[in-house]
């Protein structure tokens, strides 16, 4: 069986904040009975034990919320334990934790760090930008508590890197936001755009257009290309990889989307944390066993980006996008719902990008 990932959603839509433009809340409308949802012993052990017995080269377990921590430290543990219990000796088992960061302290970290979790911390930018739409339930600030966890991750060595989401808020404010984190030492970066509906399925307010995006992905491209060794921008590692032959790393550009499936609290399984609805429900752990759900998965939802419009087909760039995330798509405000939303910002990037990088896999092939 090909080998898939685990998408891990312990405690589900819970989390500690309530950041404005968190596309996970509204999973609650799923399960509207339960208001602190956590994954039992019972199901975590379930998932572990039926996951590894595929022995696959690479076992991956992620975990993302709503917030993770606040299933607690001692869940991990547990897990830890039932990988232990399940695998193999000498089989590789792999963990990565999305946090916001609110609960992490030394006890978190040196767990982290002895297990080798790779950590993703939440971060916009500097305080007054990371302010805007990040906040408590009752709209206190957290900036320093999030820093402060970045500082207890460098004191015992944990690797992490920042996932910051690009909104009305940083949209415009690139060189600012890109120093900020170098000065801080963050050299691992991402970026996702904020792109959700308001009531009336129109764009939110804190969405961003493709110009802006666009807009933002070139000055971005400007600034680090003139010493690229000083971060690691996921989108622009993924041009490289694909120019010297390596697959993508981003299931955004990929021809398929990733090859995981998603895990809810009560053993639930979707095809992805942007797909948690009713008529996408695969099955669920406790019933049935993966590679059922998988080939459910792969029969669906996985022939959706296969479905390229024809300007996709005939657009030079196919190659570098395969149209973009399948939710960016199906976006309710999209003007060419055949498309990505964000195909105009994609393409003003390899445009403005393309001929460097080119260069810089040439050199690396000689």
């Amino acid at each position: 069986m090909k080998p898939f990932q685990l998408l891990i959603k312990p405690v589900s839509f819970d989390c500690n904040l309530k950041c404005q433009y968190c596309f996970y809340l509204r999973v609650e409308d799923e399960y509207p009975l339960v208001k602190h949802p956590r994954m039992s012993d019972q199901v975590l052990e379930t998932m572990v034990s039926k996951y590894l017995q595929y022995r696959f080269p690479e076992s991956i377990f992620g975990f993302q919320g709503g917030e993770p921590t606040l299933a607690g430290l001692e869940f991990f543990k547990k897990l830890i334990s039932y990988q232990q219990q399940y695998g193999e000796p000498g089989q590789v088992v792999g963990n990565a934790l999305q946090t916001n960061g609110v609960l992490i302290n030394h006890d978190w970290a040196k767990f982290l760090h002895t297990y080798r979790f790779l950590v993703g911390l939440s971060l916009d930018g500097p305080k007054n930008v990371h302010d805007r739409y990040r906040r408590t339930i009752g709209g206190k600030s957290v900036w320093d508590k999030i820093m402060n966890a970045a500082e207890i991750f460098k004191q015992n060595d944990v690797k992490f890197n920042i996932l910051c989401v690009v909104s009305k808020a940083n949209v415009n404010r690139v060189k600012e936001v890109y120093n900020f984190f170098l000065k801080h030492d963050f050299h691992y970066m991402q970026f996702i755009p904020a792109l959700e509906v308001d009531e009336e399925g129109k764009r939110a307010p804190f969405s961003i257009n493709a110009k802006q995006y666009g807009k933002f992905l070139c000055s971005l491209f400007d600034i680090w290309k003139k010493n690229p060794r000083n971060a690691s921008i996921r989108y622009f590692d993924s041009i490289l990889a694909h120019l010297l032959g390596y697959p993508k790393g981003s299931c955004v550009f990929e021809k398929k989307c990733g090859d995981y499936l998603l895990i809810e609290h009560n053993g639930d399984v979707y095809p992805c944390d942007f797909f948690v609805k009713q008529k996408w429900k695969l099955g669920n752990l406790m019933e049935d066993d993966f590679s059922s759900l998988k080939q459910k998965r792969d029969n669906t939802f996985g022939q959706l980006k296969l479905n390229l419009a024809k300007s996709c087909q005939k657009c030079k760039w196919m190659d570098f996008c395969y149209g973009g995330c399948i939710k960016d798509r199906q976006f309710l405000d999209n003007p060419h719902p055949d498309r990505s939303y964000f195909c105009e910002s994609y393409r003003m990037l390899f445009n403005h990008s393309i001929h460097w990088f080119k260069e810089q896999a040439e050199q690396m092939h000689r």
